[in-house]
């Protein structure tokens, strides 16, 4: 389901970027979705992870954690209409994934068993997924700052046939 929702929110038309009244973004909730998007999957990961020793559901668990992770700053800067910005604050979380698919696939038993040459790229990989999506998410707080410099007020003199002011 939240495969489909990210594909709903790219493949979506931005209406409300090329109005030029656009409300302000909605920076709070932006971070909050993103936020329990990242929350739910480590809380869940969580719970798997102290459950079991088996490294086929520690490496799903560490999956749907990462992919959290992926998704959050993106689900958070989808909302407040910033596009370039959810690529480039998601690309370090979706490395640090693929780094950890390759990590799994060369050791599998990394969660348990794995050798030190196995274990330090998958603690880097999950680190750098989490501070990414961190620095991500805190990027979001500066978005109202940014949509107010592109909606400058402007005002100007006017000088009409009848009189003039300001506009």
């Amino acid at each position: 389901m939240l495969r489909a929702a990210l594909l709903t929110a790219l493949i979506a038309p931005p209406a409300a970027a090329a109005e030029p009244d656009a409300p302000e973004p909605p920076v709070g909730a932006a971070v909050g979705a993103g936020a329990g998007v990242a929350l739910v999957p480590l809380l869940a990961d969580g719970v798997l992870w102290a459950s079991t020793s088996d490294d086929g559901l520690r490496r799903t668990a560490i999956y749907v954690a990462m992919e959290g992770l992926v998704v959050a700053p993106t689900v958070a800067h989808l909302l407040v209409h910033e596009y370039k910005r959810a690529a480039i604050f998601s690309a370090l979380p979706l490395a640090a994934f693929f780094a950890n698919v390759i990590v799994f696939q060369l050791d599998p038993q990394v969660t348990t068993f794995g050798s030190a040459g196995s274990r330090v790229p998958f603690g880097v990989a999950l680190t750098a997924a989490t501070l990414g999506a961190a620095v991500g998410l805190a990027d979001t707080l500066g978005a109202s700052d940014r949509w107010r410099r592109r909606h400058r007020v402007v005002v100007a003199p006017v000088a009409t046939g009848g009189g003039g002011g300001l506009a």
